[in-house]
């Protein structure tokens, strides 16, 4: 049987020039025509050269980014991998031109330039929706836990109070140690070798001791201002979630998807563990950063908070639909009517529960309190309440408003977006964290999250984009686009 066999490695060729080892079409070419177009038309932004002066030049912004949105994209994110794949992958040769930064440029690039990054991130989605491909009409947020570069072992005030001590009581003793060995040198006069290594090492121990109460003492003023239970200390922004793989120090990144080719319309990193708050967050940051206002925003049933709900609907004119979380029913014959004119609710026995307290503060709203009096000897009162004093029921201000959304909510329609949510909203976020592997975050600190963050939607939206439209389609309308920012 007869094989291919590979060319003779000393064998002279005629060697290429750099541009034919990358196919027309390849999307390399493509990243390259954006990159360049958002620097050359944002100079404001990304800065103008620096002629003549002195020292060894920088590398440009644009190759900076040019080599950090291709590794996003084929799931290379690590400064160091960086380093090698601008040295052997050829795609990466020919973005860059043969250059190769090394790790520790490209690393400091990403730390000290996030709004140079987040900037072509907003460019790109305003680019999305000018162009067609976010459309608007209807949106679907969702969160997920992604993992800090931390530990998972978290301290709790407890547990630095009694580190701080043992640390202080260590201290104590190397100090005393140092005091007497002084002591000793009045007497002998000068130490010989072995004792001088000595007095350094003990010099030492007592610095890295300081260092560590100074540390301690940062973090128990942290989770005292914030009211935090736990605190890493390598990531103090970092809060305790529950996810999937158990309790760990965790950020809840939280994204906005568009219906129509599923582009990631708007991303935010919050360190609330849960999502009963974010609406109001997502929303408000989807009309400013992009100007649009999605007509139905889709959500899961961790962001029912009907005020938030109400809020959202009347500041941005946004149909949210988020199902009400499922409660325990009333026992069969349990009912209540609300009697409007008397300010009270009457049972199904006919008894009332009159008002007696009214705008009694819930978390953010208040609330009117109805309790019934004549509970006493009702044949339903094991069923209705295990309270001696009688039933109570809560009437929120909004409540009217409340229950019209509820009943909104059952509508054919709303089930429907309902379910189609998880369609729009959770592939992105798979598709994010299996780029991202199973340490998803490499840098510290809410903000410099938030810039990986911006690094991996914005990969996400040029993979996809790449993907749903032709490579000439997409070169003219990258070549026609006007990426000057929008000046008020």
């Amino acid at each position: 049987m007869s094989y291919i066999r590979p060319l003779d490695r000393n064998q002279f060729t005629m060697m290429n020039k750099l541009d034919d080892l990358i196919r027309p079409d390849h999307f390399v070419r493509l990243l390259d025509a954006f990159v360049d177009r958002i620097v050359t038309d944002n100079l404001d932004v990304f800065g103008v050269e620096a002629v003549g002066e002195v020292g060894h030049p920088h590398y440009s912004q644009a190759t900076m980014l040019k080599q950090y949105f291709y590794g996003y994209i084929i799931g290379v994110q690590s400064s160091r991998k960086l380093e090698t794949e601008g040295c052997r992958n050829i795609e990466l040769i020919w973005l860059l031109g043969t250059l190769s930064p090394d790790h520790w440029t490209i690393a400091h690039y990403r730390k000290t330039h996030s709004a140079q990054i987040k900037f072509a991130a907003t460019r790109l989605r305003q680019f999305l929706v000018d162009n067609g491909y976010i459309a608007g009409d209807r949106m679907a947020v969702d969160g997920s836990k992604f993992k800090a570069n931390a530990s998972r072992d978290m301290l709790s005030a407890e547990t630095i109070a009694k580190r701080f001590a043992q640390v202080e009581n260590d201290l104590a003793q190397h100090l005393q140690t140092l005091a007497t060995n002084d002591r000793r040198e009045d007497i002998i006069e000068e130490l010989d070798g072995d004792d001088a290594e000595r007095e350094a090492a003990l010099m030492d121990k007592i610095a890295k001791l300081e260092t560590e109460l100074d540390k301690l003492a940062g973090l128990n003023k942290t989770i005292n201002e914030t009211g935090q239970g736990h605190i890493s200390p390598a990531d103090p922004d970092a809060r305790l979630m529950r996810s999937r793989d158990g309790k760990m120090a965790a950020y809840n990144v939280q994204i906005v998807v568009d219906a129509k080719y599923h582009f990631i319309a708007d991303s935010e990193v919050l360190t609330d563990a849960n999502d009963s708050s974010a609406l109001v967050v997502m929303a408000g940051s989807l009309v400013k950063e992009l100007g649009v206002t999605p007509k139905e925003l889709a959500a899961d049933a961790g962001y029912y908070t009907p005020d938030d709900i109400e809020l959202v609907e009347a500041r941005h004119g946004i149909a949210c639909v988020v199902p009400p979380p499922r409660l325990p029913q009333d026992a069969d014959g349990v009912t209540f009517v609300y009697d409007d004119v008397n300010d009270r609710y009457v049972c199904g026995q006919g008894k009332p529960l009159p008002l007696v307290q009214k705008n009694k503060p819930k978390g953010a709203a208040f609330i009117n309190v109805y309790q019934g009096t004549q509970c006493d000897g009702c044949t339903l009162r094991t069923a209705c309440t295990d309270s001696k004093h009688g039933r109570i029921i809560n009437r929120y201000h909004n409540h009217a408003w409340r229950e019209r959304f509820k009943e909104r909510m059952k509508t054919y329609e709303s089930r429907i977006a309902i379910a189609m949510r998880k369609c729009l909203v959770e592939h992105p976020f798979g598709t994010l964290k299996w780029l991202a592997g199973k340490i998803p975050l490499l840098m510290r600190g809410k903000d410099n999250v938030a810039t990986e963050i911006n690094l991996m939607t914005t990969a996400y939206n040029l993979k996809r984009l790449f993907n749903v439209t032709s490579f000439d389609t997409l070169a003219a309308q990258f070549a026609l686009y006007d990426w000057r920012r929008a000046t008020a």
